[in-house]
């Protein structure tokens, strides 16, 4: 027997499901940037219009999954999507609604074709990722819980940057972590995003010790 307060919250429990339907995954709004012609340019700033609230993280993801990949011949990657991980970052921390960039960013075009070959390539990945995600523990992922990802986004965006060998792929997979957090309002996702970005961390720092022991032993 239902008593008039367990009646009302399930009438707004319903309400509330009602008004916002399930949300978009990730997998599913960047498949969404692939249609229409594939000699089509695409904007900078039609994506983050596309990306709408889901900006921050998925835009936190976008500019960490390059570090999973290999680059050869091709310099300063890591240092590029860094500077664009800590410029988001920092919005995040001062708790700005929409991620912004200079018009100058926002005008840059690409061919939806390249943007597909993109996607095609890491979709399966988000998707595999997405499986066991689901909005949860909301207070981890929002309000003083968003800044403190924003702080962690700074710190792997600075070391990022840094040309530290073999410190990229462990960074970039916490990043991931924290962006599908922020995504999916997975609290936690974020936690486990904070224990990898601990572990990327501490990786790091043994990769410069060892460093600085070779660099020793060479010229000692």
């Amino acid at each position: 027997m239902f008593t008039d307060g367990n009646l009302r919250d399930r009438t707004l429990d319903t309400y509330t499901a009602q008004q916002h339907p399930a949300r978009e995954t990730a997998s599913q709004v960047l498949h969404r940037l692939t249609v229409g012609s594939p000699d089509d340019k695409v904007s900078f700033g039609q994506m983050l219009d596309a990306l709408g609230e889901r900006g921050f993280g998925l835009l936190l993801m976008l500019f960490a999954i390059p570090n999973l990949l290999p680059f050869p011949g091709v310099p300063g990657v890591s240092f590029v999507t860094g500077m664009a991980i800590l410029f988001i970052s920092v919005q995040l921390i001062l708790a700005k609604d929409e991620p912004a960039f200079p018009d100058w960013v926002s005008h840059k075009s690409f061919s939806r074709a390249q943007l597909s070959r993109f996607i095609v390539k890491t979709t399966p990945l988000l998707r595999w990722l997405e499986k066991p995600i689901r909005p949860r523990l909301a207070p981890v992922v929002v309000g003083v819980g968003e800044r403190m990802i924003g702080v962690v986004g700074v710190i792997h965006a600075l070391t990022l940057a840094l040309p530290i060998p073999m410190g990229n792929l462990p960074q970039a997979v916490a990043l991931i972590l924290l962006a599908l957090a922020l995504i999916e309002l997975d609290g936690w996702m974020a936690i486990l995003g904070y224990i990898a970005s601990i572990v990327a961390v501490i990786w790091l720092a043994l990769v410069v010790l060892g460093l600085g022991k070779i660099v020793l032993a060479v010229f000692a």
